[in-house]
């Protein structure tokens, strides 16, 4: 009888560990998709790749189980349909959303991250921390020169 409640113990700390573990896997795959933006020049994909692998080593995975029964899947983070994060299409795609006359590119300083679109004549130049806040200002910027 205790054999079983020891068994049950461990089941539900397995159980317990599996779901923080899920968790802390889709913290970090909602991290990447924040800092992975669309657009990343070949030269700024080695920086990027330093600052994120430092933030994420800071970061702490669940405690495993004392029997160690738990099993862990040391994969790259996915997309939920068992892709990783396609950084370069996200790029593109956002490229493509801007426009053709706009250059993107994405820089990393540090800990900072930030995306920007340049005119491809260079006569605009606007920056921004996201996708979406970039997006707002090239429309604007679209909107103040159609008139």
């Amino acid at each position: 009888m205790a054999r079983k409640q020891k068994s049950s113990a461990q089941a539900a700390e397995a159980n317990g560990y599996e779901q923080a573990l899920a968790d802390y896997k889709e913290e970090l795959a909602d991290y990447l998709q924040e800092r992975i933006k669309p657009g990343l020049n070949a030269g700024a994909i080695a920086m990027l790749t330093r600052s994120i692998a430092r933030d994420i080593a800071e970061r702490e995975p669940p405690a495993a189980p004392d029997d160690g029964e738990a099993t862990t899947d040391h994969g790259a983070p996915t997309n939920g349909d068992g892709s990783a994060p396609d950084f370069v299409a996200d790029m593109h795609d956002l490229q493509a959303e801007l426009g053709p006359d706009w250059i993107l590119r994405f820089s990393v300083h540090g800990q900072n991250g930030w995306l920007t679109a340049e005119k491809h004549d260079a006569s605009q130049h606007v920056e921004a921390p996201d996708a979406e806040g970039l997006v707002k200002m090239v429309n604007a910027v679209n909107e103040n020169a159609a008139r």
